[in-house]
C-alpha cells in the first residue's frame, strides 16, 4: 500500500513539473509580451532602449 501511495505522488509531481515546464516553453515562444502575465501595462516600453 505505502509503495502504491508513493508512485501516485511520484506521479503526480512529474506530471506537474512537465506540465509547467511544457506551459513555460510555450509562452517563450510566443514573445515578450504575449509571454508576460501582465495584459494592462508594461513597465519595460518605458525603458531606455538598451535596457529593455
Amino acid at each position: 500500500m505505502t509503495l502504491l501511495i508513493n508512485l501516485i505522488l511520484l506521479a503526480l509531481i512529474v506530471g506537474y513539473s512537465i506540465f509547467v515546464l511544457v506551459r513555460y516553453f510555450k509562452r517563450s515562444k510566443q514573445g515578450k509580451c504575449s509571454a508576460c502575465e501582465s495584459n494592462q501595462q508594461c513597465p519595460t516600453e518605458s525603458l531606455p532602449k538598451h535596457l529593455q
